[in-house]
């Protein structure tokens, strides 16, 4: 046991019982067996770790009795909307700025008519959780308003909230499946009129905090609609839209979730100062190979420690998914739609490593064999630590969440560049030029993503060269393309007799090699029957219309910062897709445009997501060209990867190091080869669905 921590509180919210009742058209919520276990749990788990205090836990609970109409609970403590209501503001005005906030909820998710028309409209939906006693007369929903409120209200007040949902808030749960006791949610509508006052604050306070709150966040919204994007405070949901959230006995006889159960085994295992990132990599992976139809998200503040107030850099590299000791290999969450190639090469790292360049936490080699859009199966090479027979696998060797460093390429992204030397050589005091081919191979190594480019030899032919490196009058290095015209938007040269002249011109090719990898990312399938179902427009609002400004294959030209200007991704094919969007500017960065939190935001066929764009230009910039390639994947995948910073600036931390980290496995989506933009790929196979469109804009200083 530790010491008593002072500045940590818990909200914990279980239900197991609900109230007998009937809904319109015969629906019910039925009763769970495992989310007061979850809370039970939880609290033993933040009592042994943190010694918290009765008066630092707060809990709701309603476990079943053997009275089919009556809990163990007194009322008071009942997870009732009155309660919860209550409890929520008795923990915000008790902590104080920078205190820990930890609220769990184990539960049903509900959709019910809206009380909030004036902004929904008149067949609007709220999302809600669903209290105990919803079955009884004039009983409420916790509505997705208040729920915003109550949280935005903590963050407010600087508390350093976390948010875990083991509920499903989706469509996901359908009539077919009411009989599965094990799902958390149902997949009906709740019609029945209820109260439309609100304990949290008034109707049009609600609606003006909800408004300002997506306003900010770009219109999204989360948990199928449950909250704004999160700012502010660290969001784990057990499930993503259209999915379920399950429970199922995992030791002995008691059942729990399986986001609880999964999460309380890591924590434990692993200590509350791990990183949210590496956490969740772990526990979304154990989930869904669990439960192939739920995956876990993680939303809102990410770079900071799990339960802590630490703000921590965690691995963007992709985390083993699988581990099959059978066949010898791992499953890793990078695919084709990465550009990763068969026979790319990883290493394997303990779970949990933060400095790679620590060879003891290096534990295997790996090599891929098999290619999927969002994923690949790589087989084991070498094992290192371990008294192994021919590097076989063994059960705990390889931990699900362990970091892969890319090691080797096996892909077409490697840049060939060749070295032209001008005639004549220029004269530079104490430098041999003309041995510059050759200090360049010997060199390469030392920088940092050296594999993503390769210099070859002059007798090597012209097609088949990627860059060409050579010098002007002025010994200045000239970085040129494949038809030997200089390299846009690079700010200054860089001179032959300057300090690390040869590490700054390696890292150059390097950094341009990676941009226009991105840039060039697509699916060669031409006959991918998901093609023509992605559409991406950038429309502005003009006189009260909406004008597509890249129709036809237009390059709309902006000011920077100007208003009213949207991007529209819209989704037509008949499968939920996971979006996300980058943007590449003239700097040469690379950064996630959308969502603004969270790795991608899923679409519901037929539907459509809008986000105001507020297009800047880089510094120094008068004018430049964006643009921004929209990914869809039919899973869910990490395109931080493919970030970069502006050009000469430390790529540590950005994305991925090297070429083979799955540049194709990024994505699954849907694509429209009639649409006004071409530019869109799609995979196919069985699990090689993902396509990528890119609109072009010119930006301009007012």
């Amino acid at each position: 046991m530790t010491n008593q921590t002072p500045n940590f509180y818990a909200l914990l919210i279980g239900i197991n019982f609900y109230f007998p009742h009937r809904l319109p058209e015969g629906n019910y919520y039925k009763n769970l067996r495992g989310c007061v276990q979850d809370i039970n749990h939880v609290e033993t788990y933040l009592k042994e770790t943190f010694n918290l205090t009765p008066d630092q836990i707060i809990k709701l609970t309603a476990t079943a009795s053997d009275n089919p109409n009556q809990p163990q609970e007194p009322p008071e403590l009942l997870p009732t909307y009155e309660n919860i209501v209550a409890k929520f503001k008795e923990l915000t005005a008790k902590a104080q700025p920078q205190d820990r906030v930890y609220i769990h909820y184990s539960g049903h998710g509900g959709r019910a008519k809206t009380i909030f028309e004036s902004l929904k409209g008149s067949m609007g939906l709220d999302e809600a959780l669903v209290p105990c006693d919803i079955g009884q007369p004039n009983s409420r929903y916790l509505r997705d308003l208040e729920f915003a409120k109550l949280l935005e209200e903590m963050v407010a007040k600087e508390l350093v909230v976390t948010l875990v949902l083991d509920s499903c808030h989706s469509g996901g749960a359908t009539r077919e499946m009411s009989g599965d006791d094990r799902i958390r949610g149902e997949g009906f509508i709740d019609m029945t009129l209820r109260p439309t006052d609100s304990l949290v604050a008034p109707l049009q306070e609600l609606a003006q905090n909800w408004q300002a709150s997506t306003e900010n966040s770009r219109n999204i919204t989360v948990v199928n609609g449950l909250l704004p994007e999160p700012k502010g405070y660290t969001l784990i949901a057990a499930c993503r839209d259209q999915e379920l959230a399950y429970e199922k006995v995992f030791e002995g006889t008691e059942r729990n979730g399986a986001l609880t159960y999964y999460l309380l085994k890591a924590l434990r295992e692993y200590g509350t100062e791990i990183p949210v990132n590496n956490l969740y990599d772990r526990i979304s992976n154990l989930v869904h190979n669990d439960f192939p139809r739920q995956t876990p998200m993680l939303i809102g503040e990410t770079n900071r420690s799990f339960l802590g107030d630490q703000s921590v850099v965690a691995s963007r590299n992709p985390p083993v998914m699988k581990v099959d000791i059978t066949k010898n290999r791992v499953q890793l969450q990078m695919g084709e739609a990465s550009g990763l190639k068969k026979g790319a090469e990883f290493d394997i790292f303990r779970f949990g490593t933060r400095n790679f360049e620590d060879s003891e936490q290096r534990i295997a080699t790996v090599k891929v064999v098999e290619l999927g859009a969002s994923d690949c199966w790589a087989e084991v090479t070498q094992l290192l630590g371990f008294r192994t027979i021919n590097h076989k696998l063994a059960e705990g060797m390889i931990e699900i969440g362990s970091p892969a460093v890319y090691l080797s390429p096996g892909l077409k992204q490697i840049r060939k560049v060749r070295v032209i030397l001008p005639d004549p050589l220029p004269q530079i005091s104490g430098v041999n030029v003309e041995m510059l081919p050759d200090i360049l191979k010997a060199k390469k190594e030392q920088v940092e993503g050296h594999r993503w480019i390769e210099f070859c030899s002059e007798a090597e032919k012209d097609e088949n060269v990627d860059y060409f490196v050579s010098l002007n009058s002025e010994a200045e290095y000239l970085i040129l393309d494949a038809n030997k015209e200089p390299i846009k938007n690079l700010s200054f040269l860089i001179k032959l007799d300057e300090p690390e002249a040869i590490y700054k011109l390696i890292n150059r090719l390097v950094h341009i090699a990676r941009y226009e990898t991105v840039l060039d990312l697509d699916n060669e399938d031409a006959f991918d029957p998901f093609n023509g179902k992605l559409k991406v427009e950038l429309v502005k609002s003009e006189n009260r219309q909406l004008v597509v400004l890249n129709a036809n294959n237009q390059v709309p030209v902006l000011e920077e910062g100007e208003e009213s200007v949207y991007l529209i991704i819209r989704n037509e094919s008949n499968l939920t897709l996971n979006i996300t969007a980058l943007i590449l500017q003239p700097d040469l960065s690379i950064q996630q445009l959308y969502p603004e939190f969270g790795l991608s935001e899923a679409v519901q066929p037929g539907q459509q997501k809008e986000t105001e764009l507020q297009l800047s230009l880089p510094e120094n910039y008068e004018e430049g060209v964006d643009v921004i390639k929209v990914f869809a994947t039919l899973d869910g995948t990490n395109f931080q990867l493919l970030e970069l910073p502006p050009l000469d600036q430390s790529r540590k931390g950005f994305g991925n190091q090297t070429p083979t980290n799955t540049l194709e496995e990024l994505l699954a989506t849907v694509v429209d080869e009639d649409s006004p933009q071409r530019n869109i790929k799609v995979v196919t196979s069985a699990s090689k669905k993902w396509t990528t469109e890119k609109v072009e804009v010119v930006v301009k200083k007012m």
